[in-house]
């Protein structure tokens, strides 16, 4: 069988949703400019036809007297489901506790769940989301993406738009950004056969930044992971971003030895600050940072199995 050949770029966001989502019904996550989150979702209902659709839109309004279980029993009549995936959506998304709070009284958080939880009633076939995990914590952008990740195995095409490109590789699909008027694809995955192995050779090592018009030196040991995104590479430092001038490989190759591993094209992670590996799909895994922010990288699946074998973990 002959590989698909897949579009690195598109000229503009419509020929993109109709040859991502119209023809090969593929879900894309978006960084991109407000405008073309605007036609994004202009174009999705072009494309949608006869699915089921859900929509999250940013600042969202309405229904601020009723209470979480009586807004998601609204919903749950239109998509024609009982009281019972009412309680269940609420268990699903940790919204049990707040149930017969006001919608006004919710917190952001709570109201970016509540509106995954509406969305959830109807089972779509495709689903469209503004900034879908901007309000989230560590906890519930869990539970979002879980949740992505099973209607994503189901079936459900996902197109999530405004979100920084790191959060658009944390989900099942393809990821873009844009620049230039055009839409990019983020790089894909490539296997790679080299050397494992490490030295024991030990050697002081600093790793270059900016900051302003002062040159920082970094310590292996306070960077949290190193992010590739729009052609810069910065280092992350307690919630700062550095940029740097070396490569990925260059920085790949400096920070191996202190217990840096290569988890994506675009990311390099201190395995010291991992907390957690979280699964959503069989193709879909995220590590999870001990950071104050609690930080979400992907980890590509090519490179799950390395970081198995060579962590030891299961």
């Amino acid at each position: 069988m002959a590989h698909e050949t897949l579009a690195t770029d598109y000229a503009t966001i419509e020929d993109l949703i109709a040859a991502e989502v119209g023809a090969a019904q593929r879900s894309v996550h978006l960084e991109c400019s407000r405008d073309t989150s605007r036609r994004a979702r202009a174009a999705v209902q072009a494309a949608q036809g006869a699915r089921r659709g859900a929509y999250l839109l940013e600042g969202e309004g309405g229904f601020d007297r009723d209470t979480a279980r009586s807004y998601l029993r609204f919903f749950a009549r239109l998509a024609g489901r009982d009281a019972a995936a009412v309680e269940e959506a609420l268990e699903h998304f940790g919204l049990g506790s707040c149930a017969r709070a006001q919608v006004v009284s919710l917190s952001a958080e709570q109201r970016a769940l509540l509106g995954f939880a509406r969305m959830s009633l109807f089972q779509p076939e495709i689903c469209f989301c503004e900034r879908p995990l901007m309000d989230l914590g560590a906890e519930a952008r869990s539970l979002v993406l879980s949740w992505i990740g099973e209607r994503h195995e189901a079936g459900t095409v996902f197109v999530t738009v405004g979100q920084p490109l790191r959060e658009a590789l944390l989900m099942p699909g393809r990821a873009f950004w844009e620049e230039e008027e055009r839409l990019r694809a983020a790089e894909l995955e490539e296997t790679s056969d080299g050397d494992d192995g490490f030295q024991d050779e030990v050697r002081v090592c600093k790793i270059a930044a900016k900051a302003g018009d002062a040159t920082l030196l970094l310590d292996p040991r306070d960077i949290d992971f190193i992010e590739s995104a729009n052609r810069v590479n910065y280092a992350s430092v307690r919630g700062e971003l550095y940029p740097t001038s070396l490569t990925m490989d260059e920085l790949e190759a400096e920070l191996e030895r202190f217990g840096f591993f290569r988890c994506h094209r675009s990311y390099i992670v201190n395995v010291q600050k991992v907390a957690r590996v979280e699964r959503y799909t069989r193709n879909t895994f995220n590590l999870v940072l001990s950071d104050a922010a609690h930080t979400s990288l992907p980890l590509s699946k090519g490179r799950a199995e390395e970081m198995r074998d060579r962590y030891r973990w299961k």
